[in-house]
């Protein structure tokens, strides 16, 4: 009898041990659990406080604390906002007339208008034919990149372009060469097909960007070494001696009175997207 009891009483104390164990164990992980929901708790207080702040900001900034409305509204802003171009004709007029003083700014201005407006319209229609004025670089230039979307199996969009402001950006005297580049603020829908899919851009929202429109006149044959802009210099019409000097009168080979100065002798060469 005594041996059992003694049995009896190290089975209790084991199980009192094991019991004192899970206990430790239990109260372990509800402490854990515990300090995982304060956690848990703090970081939704966080994200809270963030959603809130966002939607103070979107209020603030969008007129709405609905942040997906306030992103959209943004958005549509964005896309409705024209670039903004930098005229500095007061600076730059002055020089240009010193060397042309028939040069004509605003009739330039519309020329290069009509130039980017044609660009664009050309690689929507993936017809370089439609391009309204310009050299053979700038022809080349188009063509290369209509050819590049047709071998891509690509459909390039321009639709609904219009030009909000057109103006002169840069006059350049570099070898031989006068360089005049327009500056214009322009928006159109811009996207991208394959197969008549849309692979980039969008066909529901307007596109703003900044396009350089450039314009030379060559006044040196001998210091050009592309062919193309060697079509563009200004001859006498009585020898057809070269005139080299801006703003010459005369002829220096045959002494004819020359009139070279002439808005049609400036040629477009380049039109880019200003990044």
């Amino acid at each position: 009898m005594g041996i059992l009891s003694a049995g009896v009483i190290i089975f209790l104390i084991i199980a009192l041990v094991i019991i004192i164990i899970i206990a430790v164990i239990v109260s372990s992980i509800v402490k854990k659990v515990n300090q995982a929901s304060r956690s848990i708790k703090s970081v939704t207080n966080s994200v809270n406080d963030v959603v809130k702040t966002a939607k103070t900001i979107s209020q603030v900034t969008t007129g709405t604390s609905d942040i997906a409305e306030g992103i959209r509204r943004t958005t549509f802003e964005y896309a409705s906002t024209p670039k903004t171009v930098s005229d500095l004709s007061s600076l730059l007029l002055p020089k240009i007339a010193a060397d042309f003083p028939e040069y004509n700014n605003e009739e330039m201005a519309e020329r290069a208008r009509n130039v980017l407006t044609s660009y664009l319209f050309s690689i929507d229609e993936s017809d370089p034919s439609h391009l309204t004025e310009g050299n053979e670089e700038l022809k080349n230039k188009l063509t290369m990149q209509v050819k590049m979307n047709q071998d891509k199996g690509y459909v390039e969009h321009f639709e609904r372009i219009k030009v909000h402001k057109c103006v002169l950006n840069q006059y350049e005297k570099t070898d031989g060469k006068c360089t005049v580049t327009y500056q214009a603020a322009v928006q159109f829908l811009h996207y991208i097909t394959e197969k008549e899919k849309i692979k980039t851009g969008r066909n529901d929202l307007m596109t703003q960007a900044k396009y350089d429109i450039r314009v030379v006149y060559v006044q040196d044959r001998d210091m050009v070494d592309k062919f193309s802009d060697m079509a563009l210099s200004s001859v006498c019409p009585h020898c057809g001696a070269p005139i080299k000097g801006l703003g010459d009168k005369k002829c220096p080979y045959c002494g004819s009175d020359v009139e070279i100065i002439n808005i049609y002798a400036w040629s477009f060469s380049d039109v880019s997207e200003h990044k």
